[in-house]
C-alpha cells in the first residue's frame, strides 16, 4: 500500500509524555545504536550527502544532488518508504543461490513472498529543518510495516519514550503461521477480552493498540510469548539505540559522510517523465572497511552483534541510482545482487535477475511522529501474567 505523506509545512509537534509515564530509564549507554540499517542509512543520506557532494571535481550532477538533498532537508519531517521491487520467485531464487554458496541462511518460499509484498515507511522528524541539526540534536522517528494492505506493525521513538503496536492476528495470517512468537501472540489475542483490569496494558498490546515499553526488556516479552527468541529480541533492543541518542545518530551519519566523501563518484544518468537520474558508484570493499573502522566505537553496544556484516562486502564497485524530481531528492534504487558472492559479469546476465531495493523520499509524515494518546506502560511481567492467565483458563473475577 503506497503512502502519501502529509506535506503541510508546519514543524513536527514535540508531544509531551502520556499520563502513563515510564519509570526512570537505565542509562548505562551514553549513545544508542541503530534499529534497522535502512533507517540509519536513510537518515544518514539526508544529512551526509550534501557534504559529500562538495568535493572538488564533482560539479554538475553532484551539485544538483547536493541541492536536492538540501531542499528535502529544509523540512522538519521527511519520510522514506522502502520496498524490494522483485517477485517472490525472483527473491526466493536469489536467496536460495546465496544460501547454497554459503553466503546466507536458508529462506523459505513464505519468507520470499513476504519480502516481495512488504513495504516499510520510516519517518525522521525534528523541531527544526533536518539540514540544520547539530551534533547534539536528535531525531524523533517512526516506522510502520505493511504487506499491501493496512499496517501490521509499527513503532515510534519520541523523545526518551518508545512505543510499539502489532496486529498479531493479521501478522499470523500474513506469515502463514510460520513464526512461533507471532502464532502464540495471535492465540493470546483471541482470549485477551478475558484478562482482568490489572492486565489492561497486556490486553492493549495483544489487541493491537499502542503501548509504551522499555526496549531493553524486549527479550523478556519474547521469552514470554515465544519461548526461544531471546537472542533476536536482545538484538532488536540493542538496535533501538540509534533512535534515542543524538551522539550515536551523528556518529553513524559522520561515518557515512566520510565514506561518501572519500569514495563516491557521481555522473548523470538521463532524464525521463520529469525525473532526473544520477548514478553513484562506490568501491564496496573500501567503503565497508571505512565504515567498520569508523563505527567500531559503537560495537560494544551491540553485545557482539556489531558490524560483522560489513566484512562480507564484495571487492568490486557497486552502483546506486538517485532520482531527483522538481529539484528535490525523491528516490534511490540499488540492485542487491551487487552485494553477492558472484564472480563474473556472465553470471549476472545469464543466471541472476536484478533485485532492486527502492527507497522513496518525500517531505512530510507517512506515519505521525508524535506520542500516541492513551498508550499504557507495559511491563514484561504483565505479558507473563497474561500468558499464565490464558494457560490456566481462569474466568474473569
Amino acid at each position: 500500500m503506497s503512502r502519501t505523506p502529509r506535506t503541510a509545512p508546519t514543524p513536527a509537534e514535540r508531544p509531551g509524555r502520556t499520563p502513563h509515564a515510564p519509570r526512570a530509564r537505565r542509562d548505562k549507554h551514553n549513545g544508542r545504536n541503530g534499529r534497522i540499517r535502512l533507517a540509519a542509512a536513510g537518515c544518514a543520506l539526508l544529512t551526509a550527502a550534501s557534504a559529500a557532494c562538495q568535493a572538488p571535481g564533482r560539479a554538475d550532477a553532484a551539485t544538483r544532488v547536493r541541492q536536492a538533498v538540501e531542499r528535502l532537508g529544509e523540512w522538519e519531517t521527511v519520510s522514506a518508504t522502502v520496498r524490494v521491487e522483485a517477485s517472490a520467485d525472483e527473491i526466493h531464487a536469489f536467496l536460495r543461490r546465496e544460501h547454497e554458496r554459503g553466503d546466507g541462511p536458508a529462506v523459505s518460499r513464505t519468507d520470499a513472498l513476504l519480502l516481495s509484498r512488504m513495504e516499510t515507511a520510516f519517518v525522521f522528524g525534528s523541531d527544526r529543518p533536518l539540514k540544520d541539526l547539530g551534533d547534539k540534536d536528535r531525531l524523533d522517528t517512526a516506522a510502520a510495516v505493511n504487506f499491501g494492505n493496512r499496517d501490521v506493525a509499527a513503532y515510534k521513538s519520541v523523545g526518551a519514550d518508545f512505543y510499539v503496536r502489532a496486529d498479531w492476528k493479521r501478522l499470523a495470517h500474513e506469515t502463514n503461521r510460520s513464526r512461533e512468537t507471532v502464532v502464540r501472540a495471535a492465540g493470546l489475542a483471541r482470549s485477551a477480552d478475558s484478562l482482568p483490569p490489572s492486565l489492561a496494558a497486556a490486553r492493549d498490546m495483544l489487541e493491537g493498540r499502542w503501548v509504551q515499553m522499555d526496549p531493553e526488556e524486549f527479550d523478556h516479552f519474547a521469552r514470554a510469548v515465544g519461548g526461544k527468541y531471546g537472542e533476536r529480541a536482545q538484538r532488536l533492543a540493542n538496535s533501538v539505540d540509534v533512535l534515542q541518542s543524538a551522539r550515536a545518530q551523528h556518529h553513524v551519519i559522520g561515518a557515512v559522510r566520510r565514506a561518501l566523501e572519500d569514495h563516491a563518484a557521481l555522473r548523470e544518468a538521463g532524464r525521463a517523465d520529469g525525473t532526473e537520474r544520477v548514478r553513484v558508484t562506490l568501491p564496496a570493499r573500501e567503503v565497508a572497511d571505512g565504515l567498520a573502522s569508523a563505527l567500531a566505537p559503537l560495537e560494544e553496544r551491540f553485545d557482539g552483534i556489531g558490524f560483522s556484516w560489513l566484512e562480507r562486502a564484495p571487492d568490486r564497485r557497486v552502483t546506486a541510482e538517485l532520482a531527483l524530481r522538481g529539484g528535490v531528492l525523491s528516490g534511490m534504487t540499488v540492485d542487491l545482487t551487487q552485494f553477492t558472492g558472484r564472480t563474473d559479469a556472465g553470471e549476472v546476465a545469464g543466471e541472476m535477475e536484478e533485485i532492486p531495493l527502492t527507497v522513496s523520499f518525500a517531505p512530510g509524515s507517512a506515519v505521525p511522529v508524535k506520542a500516541p494518546r492513551g498508550a499504557r506502560w507495559l511491563d514484561p511481567q504483565d505479558v507473563m501474567a497474561a500468558v499464565l492467565y490464558e494457560e490456566l483458563g481462569s474466568p474473569r473475577p
